[in-house]
């Protein structure tokens, strides 16, 4: 159960692993300035960090919206089960 002491651990610490998170991502796009670009098949790929902040955006933007339509769709009022 090493697993599950570990993640006890990270819980209890949100702000390291908020840090840990943004330098992995600085180290992502510190990467991808180096990846060469000369056969590049779309003209988005030649955009230094293009699909790193592409990902970024795409999974707050699919986390902003199912929240949004659970609550529309999942949400009753308070006095639905009276």
């Amino acid at each position: 159960m090493f697993i599950l002491s570990w993640i006890e651990k990270m819980k209890k610490m949100p702000q390291v692993m908020k840090r840990i998170f943004y330098l992995y991502l600085a180290l992502i796009v510190m990467f991808d300035v180096f990846i060469p670009r000369e056969h590049a098949h779309y003209f988005v790929d030649k955009i230094y960090a293009f699909w790193t902040f592409f990902a970024l955006v795409g999974c707050f933007l699919l986390i902003k919206i199912s929240k949004g339509v659970a609550h529309i769709i999942l949400a009753k009022d308070e006095d639905y089960y009276g």
